[in-house]
């Protein structure tokens, strides 16, 4: 008989210790066994806000659910609107679209423990006019290692404790702009020492100022959410005059006195070219174009860096070693030559 006693004691002061979690009586309720608490409000726009909450309790296994309540009126529970996760062993984020704008609400951290909920305290907070600035979780980093057709710049993220996101770099001529309206979007991977994605930019034109910023893309709640970095600006350079050019072994075809010479060239200015083509000659090792045998290739037209070309070197005498290379006129009859090939005709 005493010991039916003593167990129903034990199991009494375990039911209330049960219900002084339930969110009836008090708003901020804290017992000896869990402790829940509300983390402020942040990234507060017009529609969006971050909410989150931790529990600490003393047997973590009967803890079952961690979130957030919020309403338009006080002293939220969870038959009002919440976000929750069932992992309890740490700090709980959740980003909240769907809000409406220039309007104040209550949210309170919430955790399930065993069959009861328990709440931590209320907090408010008033999301802003559509028309207001707002604090943005992405971050545009400064531009480098900028050229005539490109740069490389970085954006860094505070992800909400969220993993259903996009983020990048978008960039155009306009600083108006957005996702809608860039001409380019460029996303990046994690580079842990700089705590940042790294992205590269291509295909610019030169002499041009463009600008550009972070974006992320949230998804929650199916309604998506847009948030930008600060819009930043680089100038490319004027395109500085390259040409190169490839002299490639020749093609010999035996008996029959003649090569195929072939050749390369990269410019970037490919409307200074006005000739294209090989030297040759048995006796001088740097054949040029003045004083030795050349012929002439087709010449590269319209919008190209880079092109190949190849021309016929016919009447060769037997027996002897021919020097070839590549040249290009061009601008006011300069000449450019390529490296040297030779070849010996049997």
């Amino acid at each position: 008989m005493k010991t039916t006693k003593t167990l129903t004691l034990i199991a009494a002061a375990m039911l209330l210790a049960l219900a002084s979690c339930k969110p009836v009586d008090d708003p901020q309720q804290v017992t000896k066994n869990v402790v829940v608490t509300t983390a402020d409000p942040s990234f507060i726009t017009s529609g969006t806000a971050t909410l989150g909450a931790e529990v600490t309790a003393d047997d973590a296994g009967l803890l079952l659910e961690l979130g957030v309540c919020w309403s338009k009126t006080g002293t939220p529970t969870i038959d009002d609107q919440c976000a929750k996760t069932y992992r309890c062993s740490q700090p709980y984020q959740s980003f909240i679209a769907s809000l409406e704008p220039n309007t104040q609400y209550h949210v309170r951290g919430f955790a399930k423990y065993g069959t009861e909920y328990c709440y931590g305290e209320e907090k408010t907070f008033t999301t802003l006019s559509p028309d207001a600035p707002s604090a943005s979780p992405v971050t545009t980093l400064e531009a480098t290692e900028i050229t005539y057709e490109s740069f490389c710049a970085a954006y860094s993220i505070v992800p909400f404790g969220i993993t259903n996101y996009t983020a990048g770099l978008i960039y155009s001529t306009r600083p108006d702009l957005t996702l809608d309206n860039c001409e380019g979007i460029k996303t990046g991977y994690y580079d842990s020492e700089t705590d940042s994605y790294p992205v590269c930019c291509y295909d610019l034109t030169p002499n041009t100022q463009y600008y550009y910023r972070a974006f992320v893309e949230y998804y929650t709640n199916d309604q998506p959410a847009y948030f930008y970095g600060e819009v930043l600006s680089i100038t490319t350079p004027e395109m500085p005059f390259v040409l190169n050019l490839y002299t490639n072994d020749p093609q010999y075809y035996w008996g029959n006195y003649y090569v195929i010479a072939h050749g390369e060239i990269e410019c970037t200015m490919p409307d200074v070219v006005n000739q294209v083509g090989f030297c040759y000659s048995k006796d001088n090792e740097y054949p040029q174009f003045e004083s030795d045998f050349h012929t002439t290739a087709a010449t590269p037209t319209g919008d190209w860096h880079w092109y190949e070309f190849s021309s016929y070197i016919d009447n060769l005498s037997a027996h002897t070693k021919y020097y070839i290379r590549s040249y290009a006129r061009y601008k006011t009859d300069s000449i450019k030559y390529g490296n040297v090939v030779s070849v010996d005709i049997n």
